[in-house]
């Protein structure tokens, strides 16, 4: 039977992929589950699972970067994204595409079953009744779509960069994309990898342009009957795709900026700046944020968990680990000095705070991006 592992930080979502499903019946069986992509690339690595059903949208490590670090690490495995945002609805055919398959939030058994029937051709053959492995497929397959791991944890770095900068309506995202793109250029136009990386990077804008309320229509209006990602495979170069990109994201951050900010919208960018000044500060915690920006802690908590999705806490190591790989890559600083640089008294722990956030420890981390 082929081997699945469900990646998604709601255990309740978690139960419903495992039990929904007969999955005996259609030749699958549940190896493994994970709350986040650092889990899943653990369990990928013990079980070696041939199907991998990812929500795109988790903590950090979201679902487009794990992709490309399994897809690094075993090259047959397939993965098929799962979303409950309607604004990818564009994705299902580019997933189709070379970027195996696609499911939108709330899905029912049919179309399960419909979608692991078009993914099965793309599964390594079972002979004798044994599972194939994927590690074995890869090693016996073409090399040519391999990515460093210094280039996946480049462009993830940039993604976190876009989000806070859409987040904190800032022109600068645009330099961003165009970092990411110019990563990408190494590649033929059309590569699979950089076929899935431009996609997340579209899926970036119009992700955050729907959690603001904007609709569709107001994002894009091309004058053409073809979706986003339609018309980005439509360019022919690279300049072309950059252009198009820079031009989709520049109008998410103009409605941004034409929208009256809210109480609440205006407390969360009050409380990102707040972090951004003492992230250095050891002591920093949810409650100084609050007394920082004239609010209650408990007020600030939901607020924040409403306008980003995460913790006040989670954001503070967030900003905390992004300065650290940035003093890392300057190079010559003594870990210790990073450490205390970025708000850790104690280097172990801030060791153990790295790897957990990037899957690798400070030390490890310059040693790949040296390479």
């Amino acid at each position: 039977m082929y081997k699945v592992m469900i990646v998604d930080d709601e255990p309740l979502f978690r139960d419903f992929l495992r039990l929904k499903m007969d999955w005996q019946h259609h030749g699958f069986h549940v190896c493994c589950e994970a709350r986040n992509g650092q889990e899943a690339l653990a369990e990928a690595e013990k079980h070696q699972p041939h199907l991998a059903l990812v929500d795109i949208n988790m903590p950090f490590m979201d679902g487009i970067e794990l992709a490309v670090k399994l897809k690094d690490r075993f090259e047959r495995i397939v993965i098929v994204f799962i979303s409950g945002h309607n604004e990818f609805e564009y994705v299902q055919k580019a997933v189709r595409t070379g970027v195996q398959d696609y499911l939108l939030k709330p899905f029912n058994e049919a179309e399960m079953t419909e979608m692991l029937e078009r993914i099965r051709p793309k599964l390594p053959r079972l002979s004798g009744g044994r599972e194939a492995d994927p590690q074995a497929a890869q090693d016996g397959g073409s090399a040519g779509d391999d990515r460093s791991g210094q280039e996946a944890l480049e462009l993830g770095a940039v993604r976190d960069a876009i989000v806070l900068g859409l987040r904190m309506k800032d022109a600068d995202v645009l330099d961003e994309v165009r970092k990411a793109v110019g990563r990408l250029r190494s590649s033929a136009w059309g590569d699979e990898y950089a076929d899935a990386m431009m996609m997340g990077l579209l899926s970036l804008a119009l992700t955050f342009a729907g959690e603001r309320g904007f609709a569709y229509s107001r994002v894009w209006d091309s004058g053409e009957d073809k979706a986003p990602y339609d018309r980005l495979k439509a360019c022919a170069t690279w300049d072309e795709a950059e252009e198009w990109l820079i031009a989709l994201y520049r109008r998410v951050i103009q409605l941004t900026e034409d929208v009256k900010p809210t109480k609440a919208s205006s407390l969360f960018s009050a409380a990102i700046r707040y972090i951004e000044q003492h992230y250095a500060d050891a002591d920093l915690s949810a409650e100084q944020v609050a007394g920082g920006v004239y609010v209650d802690s408990s007020y600030l908590r939901r607020i924040f968990r409403k306008e980003s999705g995460h913790s006040i806490v989670d954001h503070i190591t967030h900003i905390r680990m992004k300065k650290a790989r940035a003093l890392l890559l300057e190079g010559n600083r003594r870990l210790a000095d990073i450490s205390e640089s970025v708000g850790y008294a104690d280097p172990n722990y801030f060791s153990k705070s790295f790897k957990k956030r990037f899957g690798v420890t400070p030390t490890e981390y310059e040693q790949l991006v040296r390479k």
